[in-house]
């Protein structure tokens, strides 16, 4: 349905994609995963025909409709039924316009305004236009927001915008799907919606997610995305992981024994060398020169020494645990908007050293709720307590705390830094390159906002972690490298949202 061939994609001086060559065929079910930066959402924007800044070849069967869903909502001042249908109002839009351009247009205009409208009215009707509003209303209904129907879309939870976007594309019947990081901000429910839609959606799918889970029980086939180029692997990501796995231990192999080969060639061309310094036979001098070649051609040819691939940034969250007996105490807690309360006179304790996760559906006000402990913890509220000995860290779930304006090495330097090289330290260990700490905080990435912030936590030695989605926008490796730092973590974890592994 939709290919590439040597596909190459730069930005600037720098390829991001070198030589791809990737088909999508008809009902496939395709992981896309790589590293943060690999260059996934790339391949996706080619694939899905929205980027044409490419070297290489796409060719797309005639005619297939294809939907792509992004990772981060377009917020647009509508309600949520009208964001669902907005593509056939605009098409409707469009057709009344033409409508009333045959009449005021003559000769070859005319001609191009009736091939316009025939092909936009093929498309109108072929993806059900007429019949938008009620398969809207059905959709809503069918994942529980139908009383959402005429509430703006700002006023929406991450998870509740996320399956709104899904439903605006499955709208318009597509023959291809493309998700990037479908599952952010989903509560369980959600997940198990989503990995239901994408099993039994009878068109391609082509999915990037960090939720490795996700791709084990609903993908046929996983690419890879790496330095530049993408490969493909038969079946689920655990198929993928074990194959990736064996190629490394093969490739360990291969390293050593070219390195041991090297190592023996050169202890003979210097032995050789001695030789010849050591007689006037110029048949030494030429058996030395052999050698040497001999020595660069095995250097050449020899393996790669091979990348570990499940290796990613080291996360160590070094916490002691607290003396403290309680680490966040609320009393009484309400909060919703107009028309709606979200929780009412909500208390809770949580001990120094536990880990509480708290949950519920999209849309229930798990994150206000953060947000309000937070809000009334610094204002000095009573109904909120957290422990006075205790150093807290808040990952928040679209780094709304940091200012975009400020530079990184700033946000260090106001956590208590007090030199570039100890913050570099610190970052060094996520991922970042020493001259990111001149870069713009707003300049940053999905995942580079949450790298950010794990760093800050990690450089404050926090005690009591608030986490609001951790993982977000992390590739796999990331996530499992936060993961396992949480399990040996000391302190206490007060989660909103889905983390993969946590053991109490």
């Amino acid at each position: 349905m939709i290919e590439v061939v040597q596909l190459t994609k730069c930005y600037g001086l720098d390829p991001v994609l070198a030589g791809v060559d990737l088909r999508i065929g008809r009902g496939e079910k395709i992981g896309l995963v790589g590293r943060n930066g690999a260059g996934k959402t790339s391949l996706a924007n080619i694939l899905a025909g929205v980027d044409s800044d490419f070297s290489g070849v796409r060719r797309a069967t005639e005619n297939e409709q294809i939907a792509y869903v992004t990772q981060f909502f377009r917020e647009s001042g509508c309600t949520a039924i009208e964001y669902l249908i907005a593509d056939v109002l605009s098409a409707r839009s469009r057709l009344r316009s033409l409508e009333e351009s045959m009449g005021e247009s003559e000769g070859r205009k005319l001609e191009l305004v009736l091939e316009e409208y025939g092909r936009l009215r093929d498309s109108y009707d072929s993806s059900g236009g007429d019949e938008a509003e009620d398969r809207a209303l059905g959709f809503l209904a069918n994942i529980g927001l139908e009383e959402r129907a005429q509430i703006p879309v700002e006023l929406l939870s991450g998870g509740e915008k996320n399956i709104l976007s899904m439903g605006r594309a499955l709208l318009s019947r597509p023959d291809v799907l493309f998700l990037d990081e479908p599952g952010n901000h989903l509560d369980a429910w959600g997940l198990a919606w989503l990995e239901d839609l994408i099993r039994t959606y009878p068109g391609a799918v082509l999915v990037i997610s960090h939720n490795r889970y996700l791709l084990d029980r609903v993908c046929s086939s996983i690419v890879e995305v790496e330095n530049g180029t993408a490969k493909r692997y038969a079946g689920n990501y655990s198929a993928y992981r074990i194959e990736r796995l064996r190629n490394a231990v093969s490739g360990e192999m291969a390293w050593r024994a070219d390195n041991k080969k090297i190592e023996r060639l050169e202890a003979l061309v210097k032995r050789f060398e001695e030789i010849a310094r050591r007689t006037a036979d110029p048949a030494w001098g030429k058996r030395l020169r052999a050698r040497r070649t001999h020595l660069e051609k095995t250097r050449e040819g020899a393996a790669e020494k091979p990348v570990d691939p499940v290796n990613s940034f080291s996360v160590e969250f070094a916490a002691e645990a607290s003396r403290a007996d309680i680490a966040l105490k609320a009393q009484s807690i309400s909060c919703g908007f107009p028309g709606r309360t979200l929780f009412a006179d909500a208390s809770f304790l949580v001990r120094t050293g536990e880990r509480v996760a708290l949950v519920g559906p999209n849309g229930c006000g798990k994150t206000t709720l953060i947000r309000e402990i937070l809000r009334r913890a610094s204002g000095g509220d009573r109904s909120v307590m957290i422990g006075p000995s205790l150093t807290p860290a808040y990952c928040s779930q679209h780094a709304e705390t940091l200012d975009p304006a400020k530079k990184i090495s700033d946000v260090f330097f106001e956590a208590g830094a007090k030199t570039v090289d100890e913050a570099w330290k610190t970052l060094s260990r996520f991922l970042f390159a020493r001259e990111s700490l001149e870069q713009r905080v707003g300049s940053l990435s999905g995942g580079e906002l949450k790298r950010l912030q794990l760093a800050l936590a990690m450089f404050k030695k926090a005690d009591f972690l608030i986490l609001d989605e951790p993982t977000n926008h992390l590739d796999i490796a990331a996530c499992e490298a936060v993961e396992d730092a949480l399990a040996d973590y000391a302190g206490t974890i007060f989660a909103g949202g889905y983390i993969q592994v946590v053991p109490a």
